[in-house]
């Protein structure tokens, strides 16, 4: 039985890395304007291309940063042909998929999914490790299918939930502890003998998230509508405790 085709759009980190779980279940193929990606795409067995080459297959995977989306969305319209069906990962949901609406052809589906997941947490494989899916626009059987590969096959914890449910959570989850663990890790928090298991998990913080890109850590700060709210409660609420030591320190 032949696998349906996959377009994917852009090799960054994490789809080096996910590449080889897909094609067990795709033909892949990826397009990344950069050159200098082309090698690392040929060791992962799968075929470079052209943008024109998305018009040809099964599933469009759209792997870029949220900030970008807009306009990829725009250049990829004109090749999507009738019933493809196009995803992204990105780490924002709300302003990727209000693009995606506003851009992509009615006929094809859309489904929104965020692997909750990085180079840090896959150390021991991606068994029970969580990833968020909601139906956009598509079909039940195409939904089914990328839920089902997701959770039966990849044996991944997934999560039905709207966009909107989505975003206001990572606020927190991700919005507070990106902002945290990456200030964490540019003041240095040492490796110290005498440390405290909350002083290890505050470590534990900094190292996980303290060297994902500058291109991950604003689009989840700036392109999360709800993220902005969430972070300048914190930033209050630092003034406040610190306002209140120094008042009480004599």
């Amino acid at each position: 039985m032949l696998k349906p085709t996959l377009w994917v759009f852009w090799l960054g980190q994490f789809m080096r890395f996910f590449t080889p779980h897909l094609l067990l279940y795709f033909d892949i193929q990826i397009y990344d304007k950069w050159e200098k990606n082309r090698e690392d795409i040929l060791s992962l067995g799968v075929s470079p291309v052209g943008m024109q080459k998305a018009a040809e297959c099964d599933y469009v995977l759209l792997g870029y940063p949220a900030k970008y989306i807009e306009q990829l969305v725009q250049d990829i319209a004109g090749y999507i042909k009738k019933n493809t069906v196009v995803f992204d990962i990105c780490s924002v949901k709300t302003p990727v998929v209000k693009a995606m609406l506003k851009y992509l052809p009615e006929h094809c589906h859309i489904i929104t999914t965020h692997p909750i997941f990085g180079p840090q947490s896959w150390q021991n494989g991606i068994k029970w490790l969580k990833l968020t899916i909601s139906n956009v626009r598509a079909s039940e059987e195409k939904y089914d299918f990328l839920k089902n590969m997701f959770w039966k096959n990849m044996w991944l914890k997934v999560f039905e939930m709207t966009p909107e449910e989505h975003d206001r959570e990572m606020a927190y989850i991700q919005g507070i502890t990106h902002f945290i663990g990456r200030s964490l890790k540019r003041i240095g928090i040492p490796d110290a003998q005498l440390a405290t298991c909350s002083y290890n998990d505050l470590r534990n913080s900094s190292e996980t998230v303290g060297y994902d890109s500058d291109d991950l850590f604003l689009s989840i700060q700036t392109d999360n509508p709800y993220a902005w709210e969430v972070r300048q409660s914190l930033l209050q609420e630092f003034e406040k405790q610190n306002t209140w030591i120094e008042d009480n320190s004599n």
